[in-house]
């Protein structure tokens, strides 16, 4: 019985691939409303599976309201901020920081939270191994850090932390940051004594420990943040009103199809909500904070 599962899940996860690379081959043709990602926003996903993901669940949420969605993955987020200021793109998906930066060339009234794991708001864990003698920051200075692609809003709070206590940031505190492709393989990593500490999400920390409930017991959370949203996506402020007004009780409602909970649950994708004004408070406050210790920073080595 459970082979007839695990085969089960194999060829529904497969079928829902073919549908997706069928939609990345046909989407620009087709395309009514153009968005653009960044490779330096990616959360826990390849460039090749953002693709298919953003344009399988997106276009499976909008099949309905006669729109069909195109996803470009540009190389930096300069390019993605050119594209929009330019008008080619209709929407764009940001990390929290960069969502901040274009505020005003996007439609607040057309912004919504990608929600990853049961929160909204995820916390952020700095993580060591067990007895391994290093259970505060100040024991971190010139070892090794694993953070994930597409960390952004992680990154800036790990530099608060730092600036608080007086060390450097991130860049110069650590000997090496290594990037991965995703969340568990730093963890990974740290728990195989690969790097000395990690960054990563608390979904992700439950979902690794889920799958290996040893990490537990060898890992140790040291630092946790604030509640913190860390992506959006948004249209442009020009985008047509009633475009919008048209696809957005399809975007909100994604419980509806179980082809579409199946969809968005293979590519960690627990809802989509639209986002209001006190959403951002806490990132608003720690871009804040940040700035402010930068400047005490650069005050301090000037004199």
């Amino acid at each position: 019985m459970q082979l007839k599962s695990v085969l089960k899940s194999i060829v529904c996860v497969t079928f829902i691939l073919i549908q997706g690379l069928s939609l990345v081959n046909g989407s620009e043709r087709n395309a009514t409303i153009l968005a653009g990602i960044s490779k330096d926003t990616l959360y826990d996903i390849s460039v090749a599976d953002a693709k298919i993901a953003f344009s399988l669940v997106l276009n499976d949420i909008l099949k309905e309201s006669g729109e069909f969605v195109a996803l470009d993955v540009f190389q930096n987020k300069l390019e993605v901020e050119k594209k929009l200021l330019k008008g080619d793109l209709d929407a764009v998906f940001t990390n929290t920081l960069q969502y901040l930066e274009l505020e005003e060339h996007l439609n607040s009234n057309g912004a919504y939270i990608i929600q990853h794991g049961p929160n909204i708001k995820p916390k952020f864990y700095l993580i060591t191994r067990r007895n391994a003698g290093r259970d505060s920051l100040a024991e971190l200075r010139g070892k090794k850090i694993s953070i994930p692609n597409g960390y952004a809003v992680g990154n800036m709070f790990l530099d608060v932390l730092l600036m608080r206590q007086n060390h450097p940031v991130s860049q110069r505190f650590f000997s090496e940051i290594r990037e991965a492709n995703d969340s568990n393989s730093s963890l990974v990593n740290l728990f195989f004594g690969k790097v000395d500490a990690a960054l990563v999400t608390d979904f992700s920390y439950e979902v690794a420990c889920e799958l290996n409930p040893q990490m537990r017991k060898q890992l140790s959370i040291i630092q946790v943040s604030e509640p913190l949203i860390h992506q959006v996506v948004a249209v442009r402020d020009d985008f047509s009103q009633s475009k919008l007004d048209k696809i957005e009780p399809y975007f909100l409602n994604t419980q509806r199809s179980p082809n579409l909970a199946q969809s968005m649950s293979l590519f960690r994708i627990s809802a989509i909500k639209k986002l209001n004004g006190n959403y951002l408070t806490e990132v608003r406050k720690l871009l804040q904070e940040f700035n402010d210790l930068n400047r005490r920073t650069i005050s301090s080595a000037t004199h």
